[in-house]
């Protein structure tokens, strides 16, 4: 698969050609650079994250957690502060912000209700989840959806909006939906929600519904058979692309991903069938939808079945590629020609990466993948060098990882049921920016980078040896051999990702006969971030 280039500087290797490069920290030029791997200074939830939104500086995230604290401490540590189900932080620093409501609902007893909400104690229930966040086109309100009937005091029966200026939630805009709201979309004059409810304000409302700003139920009233789970307005605004685990809009049969007219609520042309309805042995589910402004994109969850992402026309919804990865893609973000995703990828080999196959199986899963937005219709999607990961988390059923994410240009958030990002413990929230912004501190991951090992060869020269290490966010490191009398012995290079590491060596020559000495390996990525190998055995020069 991937090709070697091994440079000596005082010995003649042999050189294979490299493969054009795609995007990473330090992409060719004309390439669309990734965020850095190397997660930034962030606050933590004690719980899950499953909606997140960046809207004037702030990142107003939203779940099923009860307190927050700050980064590098532990679960109940110093600076843990109440927040129930929603909370704001700077997007730029990661820091708390005061905005302060509470999602509530009463407890209950209800043994079928553990799959869907919160279990406080021994067969006892809270619903009080909150699953989405939608800002105003003009960044002036966000709306919120979930499984809660209060904010604070007052009633809301599973979504509510606030002013952003003010934090204050809005007094008007109070409908009563009777089950989960799970997706939200807005426009300038009507806010869209989907989910499992069906009826709202005591009218039939088939798991889809809209509203005008103050709150007002709209004539507006296609159906959905099953759960909506994701939505989101196509670029010019006439149509609303909606995701879920459906298998009709209208009673008219499409599976998973379809688009609904905005004026009339009738269903709309969608030409992509790519999201695979049940079946006794397989199913998928659409769970996000964003768009860059001219192309959108779905992301799914499958049992036995797709679990990728697909790019579409948002015009007639005709497939433009898809990436068949697997391992449950919950949430997707797109920013700079890339396309970000959290999930728990385990199998990537029938997609590309850098001129040969991605990765296979393998353990443990790789909880987020880059791709570039851009690729041609019909061409096969290519997994960009981009591999932060995460410890998955332990509270039913949300365990996966990460399950929400989001961005406004600068800084790419995701927020989700994990322990740990890049094997530091950091629970429910993280986030990464471009190394122009913040400067790659992480430097190249030591995996299996051992001491290397030496051979005596005679005349002087001495063959170093050892295994590659490979880089969160560069798929180039370079490598100094450093002799015990602190000089650059010989260098090397090599492309280097986890299921690929070369076995790398040069030569020290010019070497005293009788001598003795040591060797260690310096790994350096492109940003001169550096680590070192332990040091050698000795050897004596022949």
């Amino acid at each position: 698969m991937r090709k070697t280039l091994l440079l000596g500087l005082l010995a003649a290797l042999a050189v294979t050609p490299v493969p054009a490069a795609m995007a990473d920290t330090a992409p060719a030029a004309g390439e669309p650079a990734t965020v850095t791997a190397d997660a930034l200074p962030t606050w933590q939830t004690d719980g899950v994250v499953l909606a997140m939104e960046i809207v004037n500086g702030v990142t107003y995230v939203g779940g099923n957690f009860d307190n927050v604290r700050p980064p590098g401490v532990p679960k109940g540590g110093a600076g843990e502060v109440s927040r129930v189900g929603l909370a704001a932080f700077d997007a730029a620093t990661g820091d708390l912000l005061p905005w302060n409501p509470v999602a509530f609902s009463p407890t209950f007893t209800d043994d079928q209700a553990q799959n869907e909400c919160d279990k406080i104690a021994t067969n006892q229930y809270r619903c009080d989840t909150v699953f989405e966040i939608k800002a105003s086109p003009d960044g002036s309100k966000i709306y919120v959806g979930g499984d809660f009937n209060k904010i604070d005091s007052s009633r809301r029966d599973r979504i509510a909006a606030f002013d952003t200026a003010t934090g204050a939630l809005d007094p008007d805009f109070n409908p009563v939906v009777n089950n989960r709201v799970r997706a939200l979309a807005v426009s300038d004059t009507t806010v869209y929600a989907g989910g499992h409810f069906t009826t709202v304000d005591g009218e039939t409302r088939t798991r889809l519904a809209a509203f005008d700003p103050s709150g007002t139920l709209t004539s507006w009233a296609p159906t959905a058979d099953k759960r909506v789970l994701a939505m989101a307005l196509t670029p010019a605004g006439n149509r609303l692309i909606v995701g879920g685990d459906f298998d009709r809009i209208n009673n008219i049969k499409q599976h998973g991903l379809s688009a609904v007219n905005v004026s009339d609520g009738s269903k709309g042309t969608f030409n992509s069938n790519d999201i695979p309805a049940n079946s006794s042995s397989s199913r998928s589910w659409v769970t996000d939808i964003v768009s860059d402004g001219t192309r959108m994109y779905a992301s799914a969850n499958g049992e036995g079945t797709f679990d990728g992402r697909l790019a579409f026309n948002p015009d007639n919804g005709s497939r433009i590629w898809i990436n068949n990865c697997l391992g449950a893609t919950q949430a997707i973000s797109v920013m700079g020609g890339v396309l970000y995703s959290g999930s728990h990828a385990h199998r990537c080999n029938m997609q590309s990466y850098y001129g040969g196959d991605a990765f296979p199986e393998t353990k443990p899963h790789r909880r987020y993948i880059a791709e570039p937005t851009g690729t041609a219709q019909g061409a096969k999607q290519t997994i960009l060098h981009w591999f932060p990961n995460s410890a998955p988390g332990t509270v039913y059923p949300y365990v996966q990882g990460p399950w929400t994410m989001a961005n406004d240009g600068t800084y790419l958030w995701a927020g989700g049921d994990f322990l740990e990002v890049n094997d530091v413990a950091q629970q429910g929230l993280t986030r990464w920016t471009f190394h122009e912004t913040s400067p790659d501190v992480g430097g190249p991951i030591q995996a299996g980078f051992g001491a290397p090992t030496l051979q005596a060869n005679g005349g002087g020269k001495v063959t170093i040896r050892w295994g590659a290490t490979w880089d969160l966010d560069n798929r180039k490191v370079s490598y100094e051999v450093l002799r015990n009398d602190g000089q650059v012995a010989c260098t090397a290079e090599s492309f280097s990702v986890f299921w690929s590491l070369p076995n790398l060596s040069c030569q020290d020559i010019g070497r005293t006969p009788g001598a003795s000495h040591t060797y260690r390996v310096r790994a350096i990525d492109p940003y001169n971030n550096r680590v070192s190998s332990p040091t050698s055995a000795p050897v004596t020069v022949s």
